[in-house]
């Protein structure tokens, strides 16, 4: 019985080791991707700070957004899935789970999260967006898109 163990690990760490050397090709870029940018204006007066959290938990920080001033983010939709991404600076699109704004020093305590549209074979729209932080939550209202 411990030999057939033995020679099961085997077969399991050989097997694992040649499937994990295989390369395996990644799409890069945004072929087949739609673009669209959720643009953020701050009509508060104190600083937000805008982040995406992508599939694997990893926060993206999109920028810290002052008093009276802007933030524009490029993201893509696949169509046929419906996966909203974001390309990191290898081009690697990076699927994302979460988009929030927040008080900056506490974005993710005050956060207002931002809808963006997972429905398929629906073609995404620009969102524009005035966000003020409000004591214990930042409140995002919608305003006309400008642009795609």
């Amino acid at each position: 019985m411990k030999s057939k163990r033995l020679v099961l690990s085997g077969l399991w760490f050989f097997t694992t080791a040649i499937c994990a050397s295989q390369h395996i090709p990644t799409p890069r870029g945004n072929a087949g991707l739609v673009p669209f940018t959720v643009a953020i204006r701050n009509i508060g007066e104190a600083a937000l700070d805008c982040q995406v959290t992508t599939a694997h938990w990893y926060s993206v920080a999109l920028g810290v957004v002052g008093p009276g001033a802007s933030l524009r983010a490029a993201l893509w939709k696949n169509i046929q899935s419906g996966e909203i991404v974001i390309l990191n600076t290898h081009q690697d699109p990076m699927p994302v789970q979460r988009f929030w704004c927040g008080d900056e020093g506490k974005s993710w305590q005050t956060r207002s999260e931002i809808v963006i549209s997972t429905r398929r074979n629906v073609q995404p729209s620009s969102l524009s967006l005035a966000c003020k932080g409000r004591g214990e939550t930042v409140q995002c209202r919608s305003e006309p898109a400008v642009g795609r």
